[in-house]
């Protein structure tokens, strides 16, 4: 507790210090000092202030241990505690000056400063600065009696983080030395002679071993992916709630919420979903060693397929005795080769050893000190990586790092590390002790939060508190304080996690100042600073006494309180404002909130508020404009949010106003503008004037030019002055937006054209430097000129693209050649034919032979979408081709592939091709016959299209077998679609067939999925030998499952549904036999075939099948005898089968089977409900009985 105590000591209380003199050095501050006449009380108090700053580092590295240190450096704490609310009060009541005195309330400014009453304020802070500042001058005279040092002239410099070199730190790919680990793990899981059905191997290691990234790598590995049906991750940490771990598991297993449910139904949900499934699951960081609570969840999973596995990870052996039923897998420590290769990644600039010799020795002699543990390795070698001397290298071999016996602890290397980092650093590091455990912490949130606690502090205002604080944290990644980085599309990192030992870490250097605590707050200190909660917050809370004595609070956070589920019943609000008058951060976010108290302006050191997710909130109190000190205001998702205050151009210390998703606003108050320091600001709503009510319009984002990331604007219809509003709006000027979105809203009459749109696009060009361009509703019949010229000069950085009802519009911007593009969707764009004019400036480009010549002859051609990995084209209904001119050639039954292929194809000189596409989705485009080649493609969805239009993708894979292999050694593409790994095809009315050849080219197909298709005959009869998964339903006309089904070899799911005139049941060779070379099928599904009256024969043949539904089956009568062939079927499932009578004597012999559900089967139910019955003896041997819903 001592040595904790003294880390958080000087984390916070030499940051704390300089704040304090931050605040002293300021000229606004000094001037109002001198006026109010109290300026010479603020110099004693920085002189006192600077001379303990001086001694507090040599306080810390002196390790003192006695009573009288740790009450001096308390005592000394509470003060510099005191004295920073103090200079808060004063600053913000010069603050409040400034703003009366900018918005000229005359009458106000004069009541609030006048004579008496600045008289009676200067007597009153003088009084407070003076008795504050005598009581750090007792607390400094003591420092004499311990001999501090002065340490003023120290200075540690921000160490500045290249992001490249960050990556290289923190990717999976990273991982070094567990190759070895991850087969033997491997091979224990693909080990299929095993007695049980489900099998427990637990991974053993002391912590930071590597037992997560090692679980990591497996689970992920391909071998794995495909062999098991499901795979589920929990972490689970120290808490073992059976009802919690329940929850992860089925929303791992859905990709959805399972919120609110009762532990009956909750269970019930998860066996559906893993009874009788091969299933991999990992129980990560497992500390239960209570036998009776692992026998509750161990009971839940048992009647998975034979070879489900769980791997369960854990620090302790006597966790592995008992949850596992083989010998657990002891993760060892690194050998010495891999360990000395895993800190040249961490400490070497260039990420491999150095010429030095003297250097590498010392590193092999540090890093012998780690044991081979990974965690340790990581986080000295980002000490090092700070250390560019010899001499540091070796003084922290030789000081600390020699003091360190406990060979299987990492604990104390993890400190070292710790105490190697700036101070400013460590109370970074210490504040995310409030997290819980294996928490995703977003990067922004974070920042905003140390920002308000004012843990960032830019150096004489020359670096933005938020870039700073960005460098803050790439620091403590690279440092391996943070890690399981998320990254967004572009690869910025949005969020990290903390390992759970740097978690304990925290927590032990945080000390009692902070504190992550129970409902019931019991055993905090009243001396606690910072608080957040380990439960959700709701009605039936009440504030305990002991946190009620803690009237100090500075923070009140909620890590864990709802986001996906809305919570009505509203907290005591009022209570927590007026008893934490000091708060810094105030996290209120889905509490139930209606009405926001109007005590809230009394918050005045309140930098931090999250009110989101609380939906039903129409109206915000005007005293929350008094919070003059606000840095983040979070308000998304309150979407009945009708407007935000009038006067919130007060709040000048306002830099984050995120309004996403709150759709109920009508308009922005006048004067936002003058908030010149904001930087985010997600959603403008463009509003309509009303005498009781003035809007603010577009030209209040003139001056707000330090405006990031994205922003909305809404409602663009109800711009009046389109022109100068549009004009002093300055979009060009707001060179740091990244994603910029303009809508006009949907309820606008649609039969009207409005081409003062075209003027407002016109008005709207954005900066050069944006990444991310969306147009909704845009109602004009063309684009502005700046869209219409060449795009790559005016927005060479695009990334992202997205048009969406833009119905009048003919002609299209020209696209492809914007350089970086990586996204393009184009939705109900429903008037455009071409998507480019092929003689537009500067496209020369050609496609299946015939060049498109456009702009100057000769000139050379640009690259064609040369990054574009996803495109969308949704309902552009009339949309006929890529190209305007090439029409004349596209009448054919084939589209334009039939034309280009009356030349080989190796004579061509070139084909217009997407040479990065990846996933190409195109639907409600039914005059669509031909597209650009897209040879590279991954995924394909085709719906209510033309057939040409899949026609053509096959027949120009046909044609490129005819080009001979040394003209293929040239093309971009070996084989045209052989990427392929999923296609969907849905509502292709005039679909009758596919074609005889080139489908045996889609080597890497995995997934087809073929939906209401009326019209077609015949599946594919060739190729698709990869195909895992196979989904057929909605198409009438199939009589006849095709040949091709021999292939199928490698099919593991094959569903039938609607396909009313496909009889399986008759003796027809191909519907029947074909089904005899499924080798791989585990599960089959068959619903809505009326036609259907006994399950096919060839069925008798695929023994590996383990899941079995027949649904909607109305003539099915009953079930035939050699169904005791599918010796593995596990689960087995009839729905709706009215005629269905009695169930086969052969069910008996189906000993794997572990699950069997029927429901609306009139005529079985009555024979299978009562246990006395002649069906019940042959089905009473399965564990998991359901009988119209109700467990049996």
């Amino acid at each position: 507790m001592e040595g904790s105590f003294r880390e958080m000591a000087e984390a916070f209380l030499f940051n704390i210090a300089d704040g304090i003199l931050g605040k002293l050095g300021n000229l606004t501050l000094q001037e109002m000092g001198l006026i109010w006449g109290v300026k010479e009380e603020l110099e004693k108090l920085k002189n006192t202030v600077s001379t303990i700053k001086a001694v507090l580092l040599d306080a810390e590295e002196q390790h003192a241990k006695s009573h009288e240190v740790i009450d001096w450096l308390g005592k000394l704490k509470d003060a510099v505690y005191d004295a920073d609310d103090l200079l808060d009060d004063f600053s913000t009541h010069v603050l409040q000056r400034q703003v009366m005195m900018q918005g000229k309330r005359g009458k106000q400014v004069s009541f609030l400063f006048s004579k008496a009453n600045q008289v009676a304020y200067n007597l009153k802070i003088g009084h407070q600065i003076k008795a504050i500042r005598q009581r750090l001058d007792a607390i400094a005279a003591d420092k004499t009696k311990y001999h501090f040092t002065d340490r003023s002239l120290v200075s540690i410099p921000v160490v500045k983080v290249e992001r490249k070199q960050t990556h290289s730190f923190v990717r999976k790919e990273g991982v070094v030395g567990r190759e070895g680990d991850k087969e033997a793990i491997m091979k224990r899981l693909l080990d299929s002679d095993v007695a049980d059905n489900v099998s427990v191997i637990p991974i053993v290691g002391i912590g930071g071993q590597g037992k997560t990234t090692v679980a990591e790598l497996v689970y992920n590995d391909e071998k794995i992916v495909k062999h098991f049906e499901l795979r589920i991750w929990v972490c689970v940490s120290d808490v073992f709630d059976v009802k919690l771990i329940a929850q992860k598991m089925l929303e791992s297993a859905t990709n959805a919420k399972f919120e609110n449910l009762e532990m009956d139904s909750l269970q019930t949900h998860l066996r559906k979903r893993i009874d009788g499934r091969k299933y991999l699951l990992i129980l990560d960081d497992v500390w239960n060693d209570n036998r009776e609570r692992w026998r509750n969840l161990r009971d839940l999973l048992m009647n998975g397929a034979r070879g489900s596995k769980i791997i369960v990870t854990t620090r302790a052996q006597v966790v592995a005795s008992i949850t596992g039923t083989t010998e657990p897998y002891l993760l060892e420590g690194l050998p010495e080769d891999m360990s000395w290769s895993l800190l040249e990644k961490m400490a070497f600039k260039e990420g491999r050893e150095p010429n030095n010799s003297r250097l590498v020795a010392i590193g092999k002699d540090i890093v012998k000190r780690c044991a081979g543990n990974p965690l340790a390795i990581r986080t000295i070698g980002g000490v090092l990586y700070t250390k560019d001397t010899e001499t540091e290298w070796l003084s922290l071999k030789e000081g600390q790092l020699l003091m360190i016996t406990q060979k299987d602890d990492v604990l104390p290397i993890l400190k070292l590390s710790y105490e190697q980092l700036p101070s400013y650093l460590k109370q970074c590091f210490a504040y995310c002790s409030l997290f819980p455990r294996d928490y995703e912490i977003n990067k922004q949130m974070l920042i905003t939060l140390w920002m308000a606690e004012g843990f960032i502090q830019s150096l004489q205002g020359m670096q933005r508190l938020e870039e700073l604080g960005d460098q803050y944290f790439m620091d403590l990644l690279r440092r391996s304080f943070f890690q399981d980085v998320e990254y967004d599309e572009w690869g910025n990192v949005i969020s990290c996690k903390m390992h759970d030992l740097m978690h304990d870490l925290a927590q032990l250097v945080a000390g009692s100042d902070s504190s992550m605590v129970d409902l019931d707050c019991k055993n905090i200190s009243e001396r606690i600073r910072h608080v957040s909660f380990n439960a959700e917050l709701d009605s039936s809370w009440k504030i305990p006494t002991p946190l009620l004595k803690a009237t100090k609070i500075r923070t009140f956070l909620l890590p864990v309180q709802p986001v996906h589920r809305v919570i009505l019943d509203k907290v005591d609000h009022e209570t927590v404002i007026s008893s934490f008058r000091l708060l810094r951060l105030l996290d209120l976010h889905n509490t139930g909130i209606d009405i926001l108290p109007s005590s809230i302006g009394t918050l005045k050191h309140l930098r931090y508020l999250d009110l989101s997710k609380n939906e039903v909130i129409r109206r915000l109190p005007s005293s929350i404009t008094e919070l003059l000190n606000l840095q983040t205001l979070k308000l998304c998702s309150c979407k009945r949010l009708e407007e935000l205050p009038r006067k919130l151009r007060n709040m000048t210390s306002l830099r984050h106003l995120e309004t996403g998703q709150c759709t109920g606003l009508t308009r922005m108050p006048s004067g936002l503008g003058q908030l010149t320091s904001l930087q985010t600001l997600t959603r403008f709503v463009v509003g309509m004037d009303s005498f009781k009510r003035p809007s603010g319009g577009l030209r209040e984002l003139k001056d707000l030019n330090d405006l990031r990331g994205e922003v909305m604007i809404a409602k663009l219809e109800n711009l009046k002055n389109v022109v100068s509003e549009c004009k002093e709006a300055n979009s060009k000027g707001k060179q740091h937006l990244e994603v910029l979105t303009l809508e006009w809203s949907r309820e606008v009459n649609d039969h009207t054209t409005f081409e003062e749109d075209e003027e407002i696009l016109e008005g709207l060009q954005p900066h050069s430097n944006l990444q991310e361009f969306h147009i909704y509703g845009y109602r004009a019949g063309s684009f502005p000129k700046w869209m219409l010229s060449d795009m790559s000069l005016v927005l060479p950085n695009l990334l992202e693209i997205t048009l969406w009802r833009c119905n009048r519009c003919l002609h299209l911007p020209l696209f492809s050649h914007l350089p970086k593009l990586r996204v393009l969707r184009l939705e109900v764009v429903t008037a455009v034919e071409y998507i480019e004019d092929s003689g537009a400036e500067s496209s020369s480009l050609s496609f299946g032979g015939n060049r498109l010549k456009g702009g100057t002859e000769g000139k050379e051609s640009t690259a064609f979408f040369p990054c574009l990995k996803q495109l969308m084209l949704f309902d552009l209904r009339n949309l006929k081709g890529w190209w305007r001119e090439v029409t004349a050639i596209a009448n054919d039954n084939l589209g334009l592939a039939a034309a280009s292929s009356q030349r080989p194809l190796q004579q061509k000189e070139s084909m217009t091709s997407f040479p990065c596409l990846s996933k190409l989705t195109i639907g409600i485009c039914t005059n669509l016959t031909y597209m650009p080649l897209h040879p590279l493609l991954e995924e394909l969805e085709l719906k209510c299209v033309s057939a040409k239009l899949l026609q053509q993708s096959v027949m120009i894979a046909a044609e490129t077998e005819q080009i001979p292999m040394a003209a293929a050694a040239h093309l971009s593409y070996p084989l045209y679609l052989s990427k392929l790994k999923v296609m969907h095809i849905d509502s292709i009315m005039d679909l009758v067939s596919f074609p005889e050849k080139g489908l045996h080219h889609l080597t890497s197909l995995q997934h087809l999925s073929i939906a209401n298709c009326p019209k077609l005959v015949c599946l594919p009869e060739e190729g698709l030998n990869s195909l895992r998964f196979f989904f057929i339903s909605g198409c009438d006309m199939l009589k006849s499952l095709s040949k091709g089904f021999r292939h199928l070899t490698a099919l593991e799911e094959l569903e039938i549904k609607e396909c009313r005139e496909l009889d399986l049941s008759k003796d027809v060779e191909e519907n029947v036999m074909e089904l005899r070379f499924l080798r791989s099928l585990r599960t089959l599904k068959i619903g809505d075939m009326p036609k259907l009256n006994s399950l096919p024969d060839g069925l008798q043949h695929v023994t590996t099948l383990k899941y079995l539904q027949i649904s909607s089956c109305s003539n099915l009568k009953s079930l035939p005898e050699w169904i005791c062939n599918l010796t593995v079927l596990q689960r087995f499932e009839i729905f709706d089968c009215p005629q269905l009578v009695s169930l086969q004597q052969a069910l008996c012999s189906l000993n794997a089977l572990q699950y069997l559900e029927i429901s609306g089967c009139p005529l079985l139910m009555d024979t299978c409900q009562n246990k006395t019955s002649k069906n019940w003896p042959r089905i009473a041997h399965i564990p998991e009985i359901y009988i119209d819903g109700k467990k049996m």
